[in-house]
């Protein structure tokens, strides 16, 4: 009976313990993933947009299942408008529309093994 009272007690630390080891593995990854793409900086790799936020575009690379950033400010002069509902980026000139799973190729512009980031430049749709 006394354990029973702390079952829900221990699953919540059991629970956040994991999710700190995942965060970690997840940390551990992205590094070693920057130091060994520092090397291939300037380089071109397809991947699929993985993920559209406000401030630019997240890609996975095929290669190496890495993820990068292209930031909006790569992505031209114009303006793009961000459209949460359907996590879509449109330019505003161009009617450019970049979506999730949208194949693209990239170039690798920056690798930083300290962050782990890894910034990229859009090549082609």
């Amino acid at each position: 009976p006394a354990d029973i009272e702390g079952l829900e007690a221990t699953a919540e630390h059991i629970s956040e313990t994991e999710r700190r080891s995942m965060a970690a593995e997840r940390d551990t990854t992205d590094r070693y993933l920057a130091a060994y793409l520092s090397e291939r900086v300037g380089n071109e790799f397809s991947g699929r947009i993985a993920g559209i936020t406000r401030f630019g575009v997240f890609v996975r690379l095929d290669e190496t299942g890495a993820d990068g950033l292209i930031p909006i400010r790569a992505l031209g002069h114009e303006y793009f408008h961000f459209d949460a509902d359907s996590q879509t980026l449109m330019g505003d000139q161009t009617g450019l529309t970049l979506s999730l799973g949208q194949r693209v190729t990239v170039r690798l512009a920056e690798a930083v093994p300290v962050t782990g980031g890894l910034v990229l430049d859009l090549l082609t749709l």
